[in-house]
């Protein structure tokens, strides 16, 4: 007998997690009183809860019984959905043998669509189910709709204006009459807002319009808004959230000038500004300046004789070091809002010539690997031609040429081979290899060397 009950619970197990696998809750198994150890019981693991208003809460239940020999130990519940909480206290989480627990979840409907499914999971020491999954099931009816579901971005708004995008709310599928009986700003936004009536695919609804303060900073805003209705006599509020971004006379283009990513060398031309009137109202740059790395030169735009447009063209200048730089880009312009118009600039400035590895290490530990290392230096620009003219090393033991077959594939690339030529003194020397090439701005260079080298030297 005791074999079957194993054999029996085996195939139990087995039948569950193949269920919980294909994400379905198992059904109820038949009732196993009195088995050795702890045991999960579930009489109704599925509930259907019929119909429910959206914005509406509702408590499920589930009656968990012990029917083995030892105490349930419940570890924690969760739920498939923030919109299911389960309530479990720590005093709830040990049943003993014969006991019961009411396990209850509070479902909220808000924000929620049509037919749902959510699934509850009990963690226990329960031997034949430690994971038991229980499913609720309810259909959502909305008393009203919000159009644009979710966040409404007003995107570029300009101040004392309304923004292009409103925010409407209509009557649910079915419902007779919807009454705004409140809006008002949650969190401080620019705007004020203003209520009026507009009809829709679902009846008469009402439009929320917002105006921009006059006052109103300029740049990005996050905001939110309470609606405070009333649909077929029952109350709703509702929070939406808002954001956009405050503009005046002028815009520019891009935001950010970043040519961290391009191959950047002195005397290159980076992306151009485009700076314009948005009512083509005509305006003049009064000044431009992007610190000592570079040049900022004003071209005029499309249309020069309308003076709405105009072109800040940026260049590095001829004396800028290599290695990356940040600047910050000040336009001063005639308008009342925006006399001083600022857009931070970023790169990277290339060597004339690359060197990899930038350091020459030297070994003598009488392998080839050690006393054989191999150079690339090339020029940033693929249409430089690169010609190494001298070479040599201020080490005697080093020696060093260029690999002819190998730099013969390409004009601005060339290979150097370094390697230990002699019996180099023990310990750690330093040198320098010296290169003198025909590129501008790189016609002198030095390759740190360093010779590791026991009192034997290489083989």
């Amino acid at each position: 007998m005791r074999q079957f009950l194993t054999l029996t619970s085996a195939l139990f197990v087995l039948a569950t997690a193949d269920r919980a696998a294909m994400g379905q809750v198992p059904p109820t198994p038949a009732e196993t009183k009195g088995v050795r150890g702890p045991e999960l019981y579930v009489a109704q693991r599925s509930q259907d809860l019929g119909t429910m208003l959206e914005g509406d809460k509702i408590t499920i239940r589930w009656t968990l019984e012990n029917h083995g020999d030892a105490n349930l130990e419940i570890d924690h519940a969760s739920s498939s959905c923030g919109c299911a909480v389960v309530q479990l206290s720590e005093e709830e989480k040990v049943i003993p043998p014969g006991g019961t627990l009411a396990l209850k979840a509070e479902f909220d409907s808000t924000g929620r669509r049509e037919s749902q499914v959510k699934s509850v999971t009990v963690y226990s020491n329960a031997a034949s189910e430690p994971q038991l999954h229980l499913e609720f099931k309810v259909k959502i009816e909305f008393l009203f709709e919000i159009e644009p579901t979710g966040m409404l971005n007003l995107r570029n708004v300009r101040r004392g204006e309304p923004a292009a995008r409103t925010l409407d709310v209509f009557p649910g599928q079915g419902r007779k009459s919807l009454v705004l009986s409140g809006i008002e700003l949650v969190d401080e936004g620019p705007f004020t807002l203003q209520a009026e009536p507009v009809e829709g695919r679902l009846g008469a609804g009402q439009r929320i319009r917002m105006t921009v303060l006059e006052t109103a900073a300029l740049g990005q805003f996050s905001a939110a808004v309470k609606i405070k209705l009333t649909v077929d006599g029952i109350e709703r509020e509702r929070t939406v959230p808002i954001r956009g971004e405050v503009v005046a006379e002028l815009s520019w283009l891009p935001k950010v000038v970043d040519a961290t990513r391009q191959n950047s060398r002195p005397g290159k031309r980076l992306t151009p500004v485009t700076i314009t009137a948005a009512e083509k109202t005509p305006f003049e740059i009064l000044g431009v300046s992007a610190g000592p790395l570079l040049d900022a030169v004003v071209e005029p735009g499309r249309n020069p004789s309308a003076k709405t447009e105009y072109s800040v063209v940026l260049t590095l200048r001829e004396d800028a070091p290599p290695g990356p730089f940040a600047a910050m880009l000040r336009i001063r312009t005639s308008s009342l809002d925006q006399p001083v118009v600022e857009v931070p600039v970023f790169g990277m400035v290339s060597p004339a010539v690359e060197i990899d590895p930038p350091l020459v290490l030297l070994r003598g530990d009488g392998t080839p690997a050690g006393a054989i290392r191999r150079v690339k230096i090339q020029a940033s620009s693929p249409s430089q031609v690169l010609e190494i003219m001298t070479l040599a090393c201020d080490n005697p033991s080093v020696q060093a040429r260029v690999d002819v077959e190998a730099s013969s594939r390409y004009t601005h690339i060339r290979f150097v081979e370094v390697r230990l030529a002699g019996t180099p003194p023990a310990g750690r020397t330093q040198s320098f290899l010296r290169l003198t090439t025909g590129v501008p701005g790189a016609e002198k260079i030095e390759i740190p060397v360093t010779v590791e080298s026991g009192a034997a030297g290489p083989r």
